[in-house]
């Protein structure tokens, strides 16, 4: 049965089109504040959780749309403010609501009552998205002649959203981020009843409309000035300094918010923070400042004056590559608190230049935290440089004696597995190439991480530094290398030319003197070493599994090591970035057979947690996307139309999301920081698909031949893309920051034109054979984007970001074909 028009037509106006847009705005805004939020309080993979099941808000209102629209239609103005009032109210109840469950992160995987709560949590977070979806599917339905003005309104309220977030991360704390959006869905509510004045009769004003605007106003008022007690997982380094802070043993100097992170300053004299010190050290660490980025430690600030009070320094693996040079010229990419520039000042270098990606950051250091840091970055030799690491090795020719990948240095990843879904476009085969470029002769590049078991980041490093001197031509790459532990860290060297034999008798006497052991260098036996620091290492063998591993992957069979071992020790590049996904499906049963029961624990968590959030929408999307197929038969009944129905509306959403985020992530080593590369990117693909879903009418009157031709322009888009993108960005990498954002937009724009065709021409062929079906198609659509989000992520990690670019060009390929499947016939 069709549903019928109404009078859709006499009520629509620009009025509709802008509480539309704000709707947009807000949902877009409240996801990405809330995933800011929860990367502070929490840990980005359960934001990513938290997220991706809250967007499950979209097809859950296609859902509801399916049974309950053809009662909303009635009374479709009652219906839309009685939702717009919700969507209003939920934002700042639901969001506190939430933070007040106390969530142990530790044992949300292995505990009911945790994942009671956590359900609870998502259910929490998933109203906001409910409500707002419900406005968008219910304003498409009743609304549909003019969906392409519709869904162009929504794309463009969703590139804003984007955007205006991150300006707002500026400037609140990330507690109080999700607020701040009752006042965008507020006004949105507010043209909403000025857009249906005339449908209120008096009585209804004063018996609906008024009470509900009351309610609202009262909402947004106290949200904007309420001040969260959000707090911090138990288990972060910020809540164990603001336990400190209670107890009058620690004084937080300085919070900052902002979109690439939370900063925070504290100062204790309970906690001493030097990197893998030796115990041979016959001094203490000095007093220091800990620098907390999003609630972890990134760094230290020594509180002293002069290079005496930091000998410490001299007992840490980072200062063996100084040991092996003389008054080098040093670059440290990623220095965040000063002390591997007192590092380098400890052995007489001859110039610093730091690259440190937050400008935020810098200007604590360089001013507020100066005195008290001793100025160490101020001083005469120290040259200081705002930019993204790995765009600086782009854009620069400079030489340099030693590189130090100060990023890169901490505690090991650990089977938590943090930092998996982060991309790092330093730490790929051609990143470290791009640094190897900048040595000069007989220049050393060095990373320092620490110890795990079973090992894998420093194996992980060890095998990018091969595979990047063999891109770089070096036949003898066992000839460059050196390695070397002492009981917390591995410190992995590479030089520029090939180690001579003063050079490696050099390194063993450095490695005797600091008490480590060395695990590689040139011309090492293994019938020689007897280990100082006793680290685990194949049964009845005297050398560890760094030794091991390093000769079977310079001198044995390296693509027999990486299938057989536990984890993912492959090298990571640009096209697959994520150097710290070590997680390995082929390894599952030794996990089991090895831990038992506890094998979960022993997993990278941020990959579980990603594995778990798809099957956890898998499960919920087939419950509500084939649901209704059963209990509303009449109008959902199963055949080819239906089907149709799903696999266009399906298709795309898969099909846009996977690209949304693959070019993203790809034009963030372009940009150089992924707060940049967000904002460009989300706004040209939601702004320019919008320009496309407004304007496609114009190019052909048959919604299957625009899509069609959509579909012919994304696949030439795509293979131009392919062939060619980075060849033609490098050509534009040493242009300043706003040229590089233009290139990015202009770059998007053929792409996102043509993606923004599909939707509205979708809702088109069902208007010609069955409109009751456009409700559950925006359920599905919704279902399917969500799910692409992690999916996509895990596809990314597995296969590359070129594999996930061709099955999103298959998706529009299933798209195209079924075209031809969609009968043109009422029913």
């Amino acid at each position: 049965m069709n549903i019928p028009q109404h009078k859709s037509e006499s009520e629509f106006n620009w009025l509709i089109l802008l509480s539309i847009f704000l709707v947009s705005v807000t949902l877009v805004g409240f996801q990405l504040l809330l995933m800011r939020t929860l990367s502070v309080v929490r840990y980005h993979h359960f934001s990513y959780l938290v997220i991706s099941t809250a967007l499950l808000g979209f097809g859950v209102s296609g859902t509801f749309l399916s049974f309950f629209y053809s009662r909303m239609e009635q009374h479709f103005t009652q219906w839309m403010l009685g939702f717009y009032t919700l969507f209003v109210i939920s934002i700042p109840g639901c969001y506190l609501l939430a933070q007040s469950l106390f969530i142990d992160t530790q044992y949300v995987l292995f505990s009911s009552h945790q994942q009671l709560l956590m359900l609870l949590y998502n259910l929490l977070v998933l109203l906001p998205f409910f409500f707002g979806a419900v406005i968008v599917g219910a304003a498409i339905t009743f609304f549909r002649k003019y969906i392409s003005t519709l869904y162009a309104a929504d794309l463009l309220g969703s590139g804003v959203g984007g955007v205006l977030s991150i300006l707002v991360m500026f400037v609140v704390p990330a507690a109080e981020l999700p607020l701040k959006l009752t006042l965008s869905a507020f006004a949105g509510l507010v043209f909403l009843i000025l857009a249906f004045r005339k449908s209120w009769t008096p009585q209804m004003k004063k018996s609906f409309v008024t009470p509900l605007v009351i309610v609202a106003a009262v909402a947004t008022g106290v949200s904007q000035f309420v001040k969260p007690d959000t707090p911090v997982d138990q288990y972060k380094a910020l809540a164990n300094f603001q336990r400190l802070e209670q107890q009058g043993d620690a004084t937080h100097l300085v919070q900052e918010p902002g979109p690439r992170a939370q900063i925070d300053i504290y100062d204790s004299p309970k906690v001493h923070h030097t990197l893998f010190a030796g115990l041979q050290s016959e001094t203490l660490p000095p007093d220091q400042l800990s620098i907390l980025m999003d609630g972890q430690t990134a760094g230290t600030a020594f509180k002293v004056d002069s290079l005496r009070e930091t000998s410490i320094l001299d007992y840490t693996p980072q200062s063996v590559p100084y040991r092996l040079l003389s008054n080098p010229k040093v670059l440290l990419l990623g220095e965040v608190g000063g002390a591997n520039i007192w590092l380098a000042n400890r052995f007489g270098a001859k110039s610093v230049t730091v690259v440190q990606t937050n400008p935020r950051l810098l200007k604590l250091m360089e001013g507020q935290l100066a005195k008290e840091s001793g100025g160490i970055f101020l001083r005469e030799k120290v040259r200081v440089i705002n930019k993204d690491p790995r765009l600086y090795l782009e854009q620069t020719n400079e030489q340099f004696d030693l590189v130090q990948l100060v990023s890169a240095e901490g505690m090991a990843a650990g089977v938590s597995g943090l930092q998996s879904l982060h991309e790092n476009y330093l730490l790929t085969v051609e990143g470290i190439s791009r640094a190897m470029s900048r040595l000069s002769t007989n220049g050393l590049l060095t990373i320092t991480r620490g110890i795990q078991s079973p090992p894998r980041d420093n194996i992980k490093i060890f095998a990018t530094f091969v595979d990047a001197l063999e891109r770089q031509g070096f036949s003898g790459p066992a000839t460059h290398l050196l390695q070397s532990r002492n009981y917390l860290a591995v410190n992995t060297t590479l030089s520029e030319s090939k180690l001579s034999s003063e050079k490696v008798q050099k390194f063993r006497s450095v490695c005797d003197s600091l008490l480590m052991d060395a695990d590689y260098f040139p011309g090492i036996s293994s019938g020689k070493l007897e280990q100082i620091n006793q680290i685990a290492g194949p049964e009845g063998k005297p050398y560890s599994y760094f030794y091991h591993a390093a000769q079977k992957i310079l001198l044995g069979d390296a693509e027999s090591f990486y299938r057989d071992w536990a984890y993912n020790v492959r090298p990571a590049y640009d096209n697959r970035p994520y150097f710290f996904n070590f997680f390995k499906w082929s390894s599952l049963d030794k996990f089991i057979d090895a831990y038992g029961h506890h094998w979960l624990q022993r997993l990278e968590l941020g990959y579980a947690v990603l594995v778990i959030t798809l099957i956890e929408i898998t499960i919920v999307a087939f419950v509500l996307i084939l649901l209704p197929l059963f209990f509303r038969r009449q109008s959902l009944r199963l055949d080819r139309n239906t089907l149709s129905t799903f696999l266009h509306f399906a298709g795309i959403g898969f099909g846009f999301m996977f690209l949304e985020m693959v070019y993203i992530q790809r034009f963030t080593k372009f940009m150089g920081d992924p707060i940049y590369s967000v904002a460009a990117a989300l706004t040209a693909i939601l702004v320019f698909a919008g320009l496309g879903s407004a304007t496609h009418r114009y190019f052909n009157s048959n919604p299957r031949r625009r899509i069609r031709i959509a579909s012919l322009g994304l696949a030439v888009v795509l293979g131009i893309y392919l062939a060619g993108l980075d060849p033609f960005l490098d050509l534009f990498l040493s242009f300043g920051t706003s040229v590089r954002f233009i290139v990015t937009v202009l770059c998007l724009f053929p792409l996102a034109f043509f993606l923004g065709w599909f939707f509205p021409s979708g809702i088109a062929m069902l208007e010609e054979t069955r409109d009751s079906l456009i409700p559950w198609a925006w359920g599905v659509n919704g279902f399917t984007s969500v799910a692409a989000a992690p999916l996509g992520v895990m596809f990314s990690m597995e296969f590359g970001f070129t594999i996930t670019i061709l099955l999103a060009i298959g998706c529009y390929g299933v798209v195209t074909a079924n075209t031809w499947l969609w009968r043109t016939e009422t029913g």
